[in-house]
């Protein structure tokens, strides 16, 4: 806002001082085509000087003679008596005798409404008319106390001047300001969602409407979408907690039948695929449930600082001792600069980010596939990639993933994957899918890490 107000001073300032300086040189242009139209080539002593006397006969050198004819001017030379005793081009109401008030007259204004002027000459005064009607004659007196003032005087004139530009720029600038200022106030509350009711009168009562309509519609739609976003919160929550109970009972009752030795192996093996598709079933609404409290900030996070390395190698482990299968294969690449780098995160939801990355690869390819964990240093960041050679992303998996329209998408790849990104971007980073040029897919997480 300062900003704003600045620049509209000195903008009205420096248009201010153009305006000057544009209003001077029209000036000075003007004066000096008024003299190049008035005249002369010739200055009125120097018409005087083209008088000459010779033999008792007075003459006017041609040149002169010439610029007189060409500007219809006339002139005419008085004796110390007041009788004209030489003219050229004399009008016929022009006197030939003056008096001494008669010259005192004509010497500073006009002669029968001709304008003149005069040059003393040696033998009287010469006196030059022009056309009636055809110069402005204006007399100023100033002391001579105010001329030699006049060097301090219009400097400070022309500051004064400045100045009052500023001041005026200023006070028609505080109004827009003032406005501007609330429309920003309003502006801020906008954006932290906070209902804005500005006035709509003066010049920008407009745009104060537009944002109290767009202030308005926002409440509107954040009071559905929290409304919304409740119910579904309190759906999962609920539907989980009423799942569970009759789960376990299904999974304790398949447990005891896989172990009845009463039944046939193909009963046995029924109750297999019960107890694991319950577990499945158990795992997706953890992964309900998960999702939702990372989405809406209700998951507790436990940070500490983490050597992320150590962290990834026990995962790895964990995972070709207990889930992958003959069918594929898990290989780690650190970088020698990653070696030592620490995060601050949560080691169990990072653990569960990298853990449902391979199993994503495992469960999509299942006649196998070679996945490798890579971790590298970037600047201030760790970036970590699982890569697969399998079968890649669908593109629209791909663009959900990296485009997400709401926050938990349940696809087939969806609900891991999403889970992925929310623990990422709790800790402050980012998480990008790709389809390798070779085939494949890769996930590439960055995390900012802690300084050494």
């Amino acid at each position: 806002m300062i900003k704003i107000l600045s620049r509209y001073v000195l903008s009205a300032a420096a248009v201010a001082i153009f305006l000057l300086i544009i209003n001077f040189t029209v000036l000075a242009a003007w004066l000096f085509q008024s003299a190049r139209e008035y005249g002369k080539n010739y200055t009125i002593n120097q018409m005087a000087d083209g008088l000459t006397l010779s033999n008792g006969k007075f003459s006017l050198s041609d040149p002169i003679a010439t610029e007189l004819d060409q500007h219809q001017q006339w002139a005419m030379l008085i004796d110390g008596k007041g009788s004209v005793i030489w003219n050229r081009n004399l009008p016929s109401d022009v006197p030939l005798t003056y008096t001494l008030t008669d010259v005192a007259g004509l010497s500073r204004w006009y002669l029968r409404d001709y304008p003149v002027k005069v040059w003393q000459y040696r033998n009287g005064l010469f006196v030059v008319g022009d056309p009636k009607n055809s110069m402005w004659k204006i007399g100023l007196e100033l002391p001579m106390k105010t001329m030699d003032n006049s060097r301090f005087w219009v400097p400070l004139f022309l500051i004064l001047n400045l100045v009052t530009a500023v001041i005026l720029a200023l006070l028609f600038g505080l109004r827009l300001f003032l406005s501007l200022k609330k429309l920003t106030t309003g502006i801020e509350d906008l954006a932290q969602m906070k209902p804005v009711s500005l006035p709509s009168q003066g010049i920008l009562g407009d745009l104060a409407s537009g944002i109290n309509h767009a202030s308005a519609q926002l409440i509107r739609q954040e009071t559905a979408l929290n409304k919304r976003d409740n119910a579904r919160t309190t759906w999962i929550a609920g539907i989980s907690h009423d799942i569970r109970t009759p789960l376990s009972v299904i999974m304790g009752y398949a447990g005891q039948m896989e172990e009845d030795k009463a039944l046939t192996r193909e009963q046995q093996e029924l109750a297999v695929i019960i107890r694991s598709q319950c577990q499945k079933i158990k795992a997706l609404i953890n992964d309900l449930n998960l999702a939702s409290k990372l989405e809406y900030d209700m998951q507790p996070i436990r940070k500490e600082e983490i050597h992320l390395t150590p962290l990834i190698r026990s995962l790895a482990a964990d995972v070709l001792n207990s889930r992958i299968s003959d069918k594929h294969t898990l290989d780690i690449l650190i970088d020698e600069n990653a070696q030592n780098i620490i995060i601050n995160g949560d080691s169990q939801l990072i653990r569960r980010a990298i853990t449902n990355l391979i199993i994503n690869s495992m469960k999509h390819n299942p006649d196998g596939c070679d996945i490798k964990i890579r971790i590298s240093s970037g600047s201030k960041t760790a970036l970590l990639s699982v890569t697969d050679n399998g079968s890649g992303f669908p593109p629209q998996t791909l663009e959900r993933l990296n485009q997400p329209l709401e926050p938990m998408e349940l696809d087939n790849h969806g609900l891991g994957l999403t889970i992925v990104r929310q623990i990422i971007n709790v800790h402050g980073g980012t998480a990008s899918f790709s389809n390798p040029a070779g085939g494949g897919c890769r996930v590439i997480l960055t995390l900012p890490v802690l300084p050494l």
